[in-house]
């Protein structure tokens, strides 16, 4: 059982970079926060001390370091209260929930509906948004040039709407992904900057974000009234969130709750994916080996049928590349931040009240001691060989710890069939000279979108 250790006044206090006179390290986390953080884990280690604004804030870039703040201390260093984050965006949902009674209520009612089992019965939705990706791939010229980010978005989005609604009713659907995305940015610009003006006061950013809340409002709260008037039951996540109860009380949702479920889904579950697939199809344009390979083994398997979920553990290369995407460019760079409620130390150092944890996921999937040639793009890294004796926490995509992300599942069922699409069919190649920036609003996605020309493969199985 974890107990909190007391404040060793011997404790050294955590390396880091002294910062600008007033503002610490502001600047340097708001223009790159994933850079930032590489740059002075290089510099000064697996845990960083940092004074950002007002608050100071320690970076951790090892998964011991992690083991501890997410799973052993985990009740100890809370998320923060109130709205921040995705929080900005899908309320109360079980990502923002900071309440720890009522979240494990919530996860262990959604839990169910995110089994693997469960998953797979939506497995022709799944392929069918494959399809219609390379359907529409099919009517662009060859050497068109395409905006991969864009494109994936759109397959992703595609998923997320048919798994959790069957089919746009109200054809309004298509409103949801952009205000989604109007809100991820306003989120990603209130955490990352101290000192914004306050939700209240009427400016352009603030405009925008109230006019997308209306809109998610507005459609969402629409599908739930309409499907519990039609007392229709598809059996897809919108019937499940509506069907859940308590295991413990029998008490179903209520209208808000399920709105913010359904929100968390849509926010978390299809733009990380998607950056994801992007940055993959980045790195095979790069790795003509690992591209061959991917191929090689998608004619192998498929003899040039449709992929399909069944087909996933008769593809374990496929699925490597879709985990090596994700190890190099993790949809999710960091976990927290956390609250420190009472000084303490964490790896050996003081840590103070009131400051904030931070678990750099972007870190530690490119720590030199875990992973060999780190930046290499080596999807041979997680053949079962080669992960048997590797920390658990070595690779941690979704985070760690009871706050894990209920949403893998279908990641890693997603992921790995759209890149079996893709690749089936297609090539995807660079526009020379185009450099590969990186940016962080809530998620990693390339900066200036990932443009590059598709072409179909002229070799089929």
């Amino acid at each position: 059982m974890s107990h909190m250790p007391l404040p060793d006044p011997q404790a050294a206090a955590a390396p880091g970079p002294r910062g600008h006179f007033f503002v610490g390290s502001l600047p340097e986390f708001t223009h790159d926060l994933p850079g930032t953080m590489a740059h002075n884990f290089a510099l000064y280690g697996d845990m960083v001390r940092y004074r950002v604004g007002p608050r100071t804030i320690f970076v951790l870039s090892h998964p011991e370091l992690a083991q501890e703040i997410l799973v052993e201390r985990q009740r100890e260093f809370p998320k923060f209260e109130g709205k921040n984050g995705l929080g900005i965006v899908v309320g109360n949902g079980l990502i923002a929930n900071v309440d720890h009674d009522s979240w494990l209520t919530q996860r262990r009612m959604m839990q169910p509906m995110f089994h693997r089992k469960r998953l797979a019965a939506m497995g022709d939705k799944l392929s069918a948004s494959g399809e219609r990706m390379v359907n529409r791939w099919s009517t662009y010229t060859p050497g068109t040039t395409v905006d991969v980010g864009q494109e994936m978005l759109q397959v992703t989005l595609d998923i997320i709407t048919q798994t959790m609604f069957s089919a746009d009713v109200l054809g309004q659907v298509g409103s949801i992904g952009p205000a989604v995305d109007v809100g991820i940015h306003y989120a990603s610009y209130k955490l990352q900057n101290p000192f914004t003006a306050p939700a209240s006061w009427p400016t352009p950013r603030n405009r925008a974000y109230a006019a997308a809340q209306q809109t998610l409002d507005r459609v969402i709260y629409g599908f739930i009234n309409q499907r519990r008037a039609s007392g229709e039951a598809p059996g897809d996540l919108l019937d499940m969130l509506l069907e859940a109860r308590d295991a413990d009380t029998g008490v179903q949702m209520s209208d808000q709750q399920i709105h913010d479920e359904v929100l968390t889904i849509f926010a978390a579950g299809h733009e990380t994916t998607a950056n994801t697939l992007t940055f993959a199809w980045y790195l095979l344009s790069q790795y003509p080996q690992v591209l061959a390979r991917l191929q090689a083994e998608i004619d192998t398997v498929l003899q040039g049928r449709t992929p399909t979920v069944a087909d996933l553990p008769q593809l374990p290369y496929t699925q490597q590349v879709f985990k090596e995407a994700m190890r190099l460019y993790p949809a999710a760079p960091i976990v927290g931040p956390r609250r420190v409620l009472a000084d303490t130390t964490v790896g050996g150092y003081s840590v103070p009240a009131g400051s904030r944890l931070i678990v750099s996921i972007y870190n530690i999937h490119r720590h030199p001691a875990l992973w060999e040639k780190p930046l290499l793009f080596n999807p041979d890294r997680f053949a079962p060989e080669q992960s048997a004796n590797r920390h658990h926490l070595a690779f941690m995509p979704f985070g760690a710890g009871p706050r894990k992300c209920i949403g893998n599942n279908l990641a890693e069922m997603e992921g790995p069939l759209l890149l079996a699409f893709g690749a089936q069919r297609y090539e995807l190649r660079m526009q020379p000279g185009q450099p590969i920036e990186t940016e962080m609003a809530i998620t990693l996605r390339p900066k200036d979108g990932l443009h590059m020309t598709l072409h179909p493969r002229t070799v089929q199985a």
